[in-house]
């Protein structure tokens, strides 16, 4: 079945209601009046939490990203099984959620039996639209003020649709392979229908780092990643655990967003505060430091310290007052 013949059948025109929503949320003051709003809640969430001690901020996010997460209902299953089988040479698939903290994308695990071979094979599928790129446009924009209450010379760029964020991925992860650095293979985005775009990729079997003990063998494979990224103008945008898996003895990288190529030191910078967060939040920054002094400049981790302050702007990032205390002293010792 042609591409064109396969949109025909399982194009859904949206409803009133749904074309309504969209054309709120994508209206510019309206931008602008809910991305304050959640803004300072944000701000005033964290200021309660180092006063009280709550966790008032790492729930707002939860609420929030529960209530916009989109669902892997049976239309969205059904097509998934047409490009599989077609596209694939699949038989009796099975479909399911991948699990962890999705919220820009649908991350499903497809499982079932090759044709040919009749053997067991597994991809992994990400479903991304419209809702997705509105999604990420306001978490760009929340960045953005961030950028602004920092005075930190960063920028992230947006997205306009689904397709557009499934090939940007597609081709941040054929980047990062060419830089022999490990990432799932890519095979294929496809368009299920109406705004839908489904990016197929390699199965990686392993744990993601964030269920995974942190130890100077893990954090050295991270620093040589994402120093090998840096020398091949290759940035993440969103470095967290979760965006790591553990494979075997190999690190596999996952979930390049967007970010401004053109301020490569300010990206390099960024990406790599984030990671000092990202492990100080599981080991001692002492340790963590040790470490990244073994791959990079006392003048780079200097600047890196300049963007700790913007990464903990990231909702997955909540280190105590000590611990960020304690990062900033020792990366100037």
């Amino acid at each position: 079945m042609s591409a064109g013949r396969a949109e025909y059948r399982y194009y859904r025109a949206p409803g009133i209601l749904e074309r309504a929503a969209r054309a709120l949320l994508n209206n510019f003051v309206v931008e602008a009046v809910l991305v304050l709003l959640i803004t300072l809640f944000y701000i005033g969430a964290s200021g309660v939490d180092h006063v009280l001690g709550t966790r008032l901020r790492r729930t707002f996010v939860g609420m929030m990203h529960a209530v916009s997460r989109d669902r892997l209902n049976f239309i969205r299953k059904a097509r998934m099984r047409h490009v599989f089988k077609k596209e694939y040479g699949m038989k009796k698939l099975k479909i399911k959620l991948a699990g962890g903290s999705y919220w820009l994308s649908i991350p499903c695990i497809v499982r079932g039996i090759d044709k040919k071979t009749h053997t067991e094979v597994k991809y992994l599928a990400k479903i991304m639209n419209e809702r997705s790129a509105v999604k990420h446009r306001y978490m760009t924009l929340m960045r953005k003020m961030g950028v602004i209450a920092e005075g930190v010379d960063l920028r992230f760029d947006e997205y306009h649709c689904g397709r557009e964020m499934g090939e940007y991925e597609k081709r941040c992860l054929e980047r990062l392979r060419d830089a022999s650095v490990n990432a799932p293979k890519v095979y294929g985005l496809h368009n299920l229908g109406a705004d839908d775009y489904m990016l197929v990729m390699q199965f990686i079997e392993g744990t993601p780092l964030s269920k995974v003990t942190i130890n100077d063998e893990i954090m050295d494979r991270l620093f040589i990643i994402l120093r090998k990224m840096r020398e091949n103008g290759i940035f993440h945008g969103d470095v967290k655990m979760d965006n790591f898996m553990l494979s075997g003895s190999a690190v596999y990288v996952f979930d390049c967003l967007k970010i401004d190529r053109s301020g490569a030191e300010e990206a390099a910078a960024f990406d790599l505060a984030c990671l000092l967060c990202a492990l100080a939040d599981r080991a001692p920054a002492e340790a963590v430091l040790a470490r990244a002094r073994q791959y990079y400049s006392a003048s780079d981790l200097e600047r890196a310290a300049g963007m700790i302050d913007m990464a903990l702007y990231k909702s997955d990032l909540e280190l105590s007052e000590d611990r960020i205390k304690k990062l900033k002293q020792n990366i100037t010792a």
